[in-house]
């Protein structure tokens, strides 16, 4: 295996026996998976559902939710090439976790944490888009102080906001780690209304990973007030894509029977244009 830079694209080219195993590897991201949803503290929502989730999708917003200033955190590879060979390839959403670098397990479970909490904010709470706190106080939306800071602000489509923390862990939720982050939901004020403040909190460990979701009440009193408006998160969420490298990624192998340069393409799309996912166009 060996990588090149071809024409501002990633090309990552493949032997005889490392393409078969990308071939299967990302069919496998394209085939939905259950994912284990526990709501609670809800007001609207309770109890245990089972949400169909689309590995891909999860990789994508796991590579968005953790981006970086290095170039190659930020192109499409970054995702599939940590995390994406760890995913069982049965109906359920489990995780070889053995496949992971047994010395990162807990990055990999913080990472996991963000991109589920992506995923959330997308799949199950409708968002129009979201952004990170840290592309916030870079734009002056919310204030470097305080301890309380969540991870996540998204914007939805009646012009309210979400506020979003998320934690990850490789064995069984932690009530410390929920609780915690309850408090960090619950750290912010907003100019515009905030009508969700959630944890969620992923759990990868056992045969199918477990989605915890609160839904606490907040703010609290000591709340950091800020000058937040759902008109910067949309601002803070294109510049978090757009200030990234824009790279495609090709998986290209040797050549087949027919002479023919094989490479691998993905029928299922996460590239969207309209909210700039150019680092996840994969060919």
């Amino acid at each position: 295996m060996h990588i090149t830079i071809e024409q501002n694209k990633v090309v990552v080219n493949l032997d005889e026996t490392e393409f078969p195993k990308f071939e299967k590897m990302f069919a496998n991201l394209e085939q939905p998976k259950i994912a284990f949803c526990d709501f609670r503290e809800f007001p609207d929502i309770s109890g245990v559902k089972y949400r169909e989730l689309m590995p891909m999708h999860l990789c994508r917003t796991i590579g968005e939710a953790n981006l970086s200033a290095d170039p190659f955190a930020t192109v499409s590879l970054y995702p599939f090439w940590k995390h994406g060979f760890a995913f069982g390839e049965g109906g359920k959403l489990a995780f070889d976790l053995e496949i992971e670098d047994p010395h990162k397990k807990a990055v990999a479970a913080d990472e996991f944490g963000m991109g589920f909490c992506a995923w959330a904010m997308e799949e199950i709470f409708d968002c129009a888009y979201w952004a990170d706190t840290s592309t916030l106080i870079k734009k002056g939306a919310v204030f470097p102080v305080g301890s309380k800071r969540p991870d996540f602000v998204c914007g939805f489509k009646d012009g309210s906001l979400g506020v979003f923390e998320a934690k990850g862990t490789t064995g069984t939720a932690g009530q410390l780690a929920l609780t915690e982050g309850k408090a960090q939901t619950q750290g912010i004020t907003a100019n515009d209304p905030i009508t969700r403040r959630v944890v969620v909190g992923a759990a990868l460990g056992g045969d199918t990973a477990k989605i915890i979701l609160l839904d606490p009440p907040g703010p609290d009193t000591n709340a950091i007030k800020t000058n937040l408006t759902a008109a910067m998160v949309a601002e803070a969420a294109k510049a978090m894509r757009t200030e990234t490298e824009t790279m495609q990624t090709i998986f290209r192998g040797p050549s087949g029977a027919t002479g023919a340069t094989r490479q691998i393409a993905l029928a299922h799309d996460e590239y969207k244009d309209d909210k700039r996912h150019g680092w996840l166009e994969i060919a």
